[in-house]
């Protein structure tokens, strides 16, 4: 029987490496889109991948422009001092494009932002160090795992679970504590729960700063 390959959404906590004329080219662009939009606002997010990113510059294409990439390359664009400002005051934005932010230059009014934002949660897969806030058991024997095929048995092993193939089934000898309430999940138990379509996490999306086209900067 053929394998088929699942898609996976990729997530965007890695960047290939920008060359100096895309990087050039980032910054030229920021410069010129910041004049045209009423806004900029740096926002923080959380387990974002590919789908969801998708779906969210789709939702605001009309009238915004969203820029995630090299923080340090916007930051350039944006300038990280008063004299370098790319618009007015739009140095003030560089200090909050850190780790996993990103800038929307939007005509949309703040508030529009902020209950999209707020309402935008949807579940995904979990990191490493992820806080879980349930607890999940697999229970030892036949039935907890029979949805997978044995050849897999020898990388559920690998990640931890105690298994062996029983006429071609695998079977679990042992219970698993998959998640526990409170405690941070391992790279281990991430890995099985994805292969167990378990989602724990939610995508979160906060506004961290927003600089009105005025000049005018507020901190959230």
């Amino acid at each position: 029987m053929p394998i088929t390959k699942r898609k996976k959404n990729q997530v965007l906590t890695k960047t290939k490496k920008k060359t100096p004329e895309k990087k050039e080219l980032l910054v030229k662009k920021l410069k010129q889109s910041l004049k045209k939009y009423q806004r900029a606002i740096v926002f923080q997010y959380k387990n974002l991948s590919t789908n969801p990113l998708k779906e969210i510059q789709q939702a605001w294409k009309a009238d915004s422009k969203l820029f995630i990439g090299k923080n340090k390359v916007m930051q350039v664009g944006l300038g990280r001092n008063e004299e370098q400002s790319a618009t007015k005051n739009s140095y003030l934005l560089s200090p909050f494009l850190k780790g996993e932010t990103g800038l929307l230059l939007t005509n949309k009014t703040l508030q529009e932002i902020q209950e999209y934002c707020d309402t935008y949660k949807i579940p995904e897969f979990a990191r490493a160090g992820h806080i879980s806030d349930q607890t999940i058991i697999l229970k030892e024997g036949i039935d907890t795992l029979k949805g997978f095929a044995h050849s897999i048995e020898p990388y559920l092993r690998k990640l931890g679970l105690n298994t062996q193939l029983i006429n071609q089934q695998i079977v679990l000898n042992e219970k698993y504590i998959l998640a526990q309430e409170g405690k941070p999940l391992t790279v281990e138990q991430t890995k099985l729960l994805r292969l167990m379509d378990k989602k724990l996490a939610y995508l979160e999306i906060a506004p961290l700063c927003v600089l009105e086209k005025n000049g005018t900067f507020k901190k959230l």
